[in-house]
């Protein structure tokens, strides 16, 4: 399959999904559903911002791959102030810009984004590479377009990543295969990348399979007792066993 075929498919399960504008159990106030779709990137990002003393939330971020841009929105509640959402479907664009007014958009191919180098501080992708046909030439697109940092959420590499995830992934007619990622191949990628240009590799991997943890959260009744309940579960687990995780940050701050 040709990547435009492969483009073509995404942005027609994407334009299905969201012509009705954001998905519902985002807008959900839940205690345990917000926990669940927080917890990565808030805790990424705040770990980003204590490591490297510069960026800040005037710092500017461009989310790829942001679908109806919830984590755009993500990022606004943390304090950034100068936050673009985009996607390869107009109608999510659409839909994220309609739902925040703190949220810029635009529309682009995050294999080939056509911005100019450099053109923003940070740039973060959340689930997002495994859906291109190439994953690996998203994320030195990543590199170029950021300024400081690149960062993104993915499976990782690990028993637990294979043993809990799926190979393949179908929506509709769309499929694509779930690249796992580890730190040694972010490594590698960025070294690659970037030739001598020097920059900091602080990608981590951790616990944190979605569908697991909401039916552990319900059984134990939910709301904010479950959340307690479940974090303390899991600072102990990437605590003590945090390479076997099922989840992956690949984090690369450029230095200088």
């Amino acid at each position: 399959m040709t990547n435009a075929n492969h483009d073509a498919e995404q942005r027609r399960w994407a334009d299905e999904v969201f012509e009705a504008g954001t998905r519902s159990y985002l807008l959900d106030d839940d205690p345990l559903v917000q926990f669940l779709v927080r917890w990565r990137l808030d805790h990424s990002v705040r770990r980003l911002l204590s490591e490297v003393r510069d960026l800040t939330t005037d710092s500017s971020v461009l989310v790829l791959c942001a679908g109806d841009g919830f984590e755009g929105t993500q990022l606004a509640d943390l304090g950034f102030r100068d936050v673009t959402v985009s996607d390869i479907s107009l109608l999510g664009v659409q839909a994220a810009t309609k739902r925040d007014d703190r949220l810029q958009g635009l529309v682009l191919n995050a294999n080939a984004a056509g911005v100019r180098d450099r053109s923003f501080d940070i740039v973060v992708i959340q689930d997002g590479l495994h859906h291109l046909q190439s994953p690996v030439s998203g994320f030195t697109e990543m590199l170029r377009i950021s300024r400081r940092a690149a960062l993104f959420l993915e499976p990782h590499e690990s028993w637990s990543g294979r043993t809990f995830g799926r190979a393949w992934e179908e929506h509709g007619t769309a499929t694509n295969f779930v690249f796992r990622w580890n730190r040694r191949m972010v490594d590698q990628v960025a070294s690659s990348y970037l030739g001598r240009t020097p920059f900091t590799n602080l990608s981590e991997s951790f616990w944190h399979h979605n569908l697991h943890l909401d039916r552990l959260g319900r059984r134990l009744g939910g709301g904010e007792r479950a959340v307690r309940f479940l974090a303390a579960v899991k600072r102990v687990a990437d605590t003590t066993l945090p390479n076997r995780g099922n989840l992956f940050c690949g984090l690369v701050v450029k230095d200088g």
